[in-house]
């Protein structure tokens, strides 16, 4: 198994579910008016384009891909998430953002409207430190995927997609299922910059 420290960086300022937590030890007599707590099946699109909702979402349990769509309209997928991540629209792209998520097992999931979202992060010091901080460990981990994936031959890339997904999550039965399995052909595809068919191919070579 890879050393995950190569691939999530240790973040002494990040804690998984700090936000929600502060926010509930503050006693905030109207939280429910502002979070809500909804199950997606497995295969269910959070949000796709078009859509103009205003709000941030969180993870609690389960695993989210993220995607994208070519010219030609076809979704490819960027990046996949797990329990603890944040994602959505924060809407400072000036209407430039066309992205999908889509749960890939029955995940429980965390919805912030958008506006109290962005007041806590901007005007909490606390949680302005923590959200910074999460911030730059996406960051950080995307940065060190695209560099290892950039630097090998086809053969490593997927060797070190498998085992930078080789990671348990849970659904919403507490059911366990290894990440990399979840992934589809194409999903490892679009992730590596290839083919479909080339992951076909390479994955039968190491059956």
């Amino acid at each position: 198994m890879i050393n995950t420290a190569e691939t999530y960086p240790l973040n002494s300022c990040y804690e998984a579910a700090f936000f929600y937590n502060y926010l509930k030890e503050q006693n905030y007599p109207i939280l429910s008016d502002y979070v809500e707590e909804i199950t997606v099946k497995r295969n269910e699109y959070i949000y796709r384009p078009p859509f103009a909702d205003n709000f941030i979402y969180e993870i609690v349990s389960g695993a989210i891909k993220l995607g994208s769509y070519s010219e030609s309209g076809e979704e490819f997928v960027y990046d996949v998430i797990r329990t603890g991540d944040f994602f959505g629209n924060l809407k400072y792209l000036n209407g430039q953002f066309f992205e999908y998520s889509k749960s890939l097992i029955s995940t429980d999931i965390r919805i912030y409207d958008l506006k109290f979202f962005k007041k806590q992060v901007t005007e909490n010091p606390k949680l302005a430190e923590w959200f910074i901080s999460y911030i730059v460990k996406r960051w950080c981990i995307s940065e060190k995927k695209l560099g290892k994936i950039n630097e090998r031959g086809t053969d490593e890339k997927l060797q070190y997609l498998m085992q930078s997904l080789d990671m348990l999550v849970y659904d919403t039965n507490k059911k366990e299922h290894l990440l990399f399995h979840l992934l589809t052909q194409k999903d490892l595809a679009d992730l590596m910059g290839t083919t479909r068919q080339t992951i076909s191919t390479m994955l039968k070579k190491l059956d």
